[in-house]
């Protein structure tokens, strides 16, 4: 099976691959993306899919470019039903690594520790973890017993100041900047987190914004920051956001870029190093995504319903 919508049209299309998960079909990337301008390149041996779990939808934010949808649903994903999904996952060695997100996780900490214990007591240790919070529970980050073994937190912050910052997240209950800096402060390995900021015209828009934003990173301990470009779900993210190349632009003396990635037009990403004006360091990342037509799973997902899905929306996998 070819993949027919890669936009550049000096690289082959590439190759897709079909998968059996739980017993259902998977159409997923059969090639690497495409890294410093040169070609895509076939997977070789097990092709294996990032699993995103939502141990629920709620969050009591009201952020106007979310993709996220039944944010108001109070209900929690059953633990055990998850267990016996993960288990025969496992099993058939298609997981890569798992995003714990939502929703907000951390509306529930008793249940997120109890997942990410379960996760590492069936993929082992190894297994490559991340969260994604608003930072609203990072008060808690001690409850988590397995903390040690989470490789990022990522944060969702999307500007310096505390109030701006407040006003993008709908004013909703998401921290000031001293809480982010107890919280940083208060593990011994600050390379854990990871701040991630929404490029929008009412928030971080512009080269120097963007200077000031990773200044502000910096101050509060911070090893990494991303800047992401929107994908264009509504209105507000078509009329607000931008590509982050003209944010972290090529030509600025404050930036070393290093690695680019691309997967045909759907994706591209960029690496690089950040210098402070008084020459403090930190890095970044930059994205912008929309799958929309690309004719593969991005993922596995599992929601509040324990159902296995190939992407957000789609049918369950397997048994329901």
């Amino acid at each position: 099976m070819k993949n027919t919508g890669c936009s550049t049209r000096s690289d082959p299309a590439p190759a897709l691959r079909r998968l059996r998960v739980l017993g259902a079909e998977v159409v997923a990337k059969g090639y690497t993306c495409a890294r410093n301008g040169g070609p895509h390149q076939p997977v070789e041996g097990r092709v294996k899919l990032q699993l995103s779990i939502l141990p629920t939808n709620y969050c009591p934010c009201a952020c106007p470019f979310c993709i996220a949808t039944d944010t108001g649903n109070p209900a929690r994903i059953d633990l055990r039903r998850l267990e016996g999904t993960l288990a025969a996952l496992a099993g058939e060695n298609v997981v890569r690594g798992i995003s714990i997100t939502g929703g907000e996780p951390f509306v529930d900490v008793p249940l997120l520790d109890r997942l990410i214990r379960m996760i590492f007591g069936i993929f082992g240790t190894g297994m490559e973890i991340s969260l994604n919070t608003n930072g609203m529970g990072l008060e808690r980050l001690g409850d988590i017993r397995d903390l040690s073994h989470v490789d990022a937190v990522h944060i969702s912050r999307h500007h310096w100041d505390d109030g701006v910052n407040r006003a993008l997240f709908g004013g909703g209950p998401v921290p000031d900047a001293g809480v982010l800096r107890r919280a940083i402060a208060s593990i011994s390995y600050p390379e854990l987190f990871v701040l991630n900021c929404m490029l929008l015209k009412d928030g971080v828009y512009t080269a120097e914004d963007a200077h000031r934003y990773m200044d502000f990173a910096i101050d509060l301990g911070a090893k990494k920051v991303s800047f992401i470009t929107g994908a264009p779900v509504n209105d507000y993210v078509r009329r607000q956001t931008l590509d982050y190349e003209a944010v972290l632009r090529a030509d600025d003396p404050a930036l070393l870029m290093t690695q680019r990635f691309r997967d045909c037009g759907w994706c591209r990403c960029q690496d690089g190093v950040y210098c402070s004006g008084d020459g403090r360091l930190i890095q970044f990342y930059g994205r912008k995504s929309d799958s929309t037509g690309c004719g593969y799973a991005r993922g596995l997902i599992i929601g509040p319903d324990g159902a296995l899905r190939a992407g957000f929306g789609g049918p369950p996998l397997g048994p329901s």
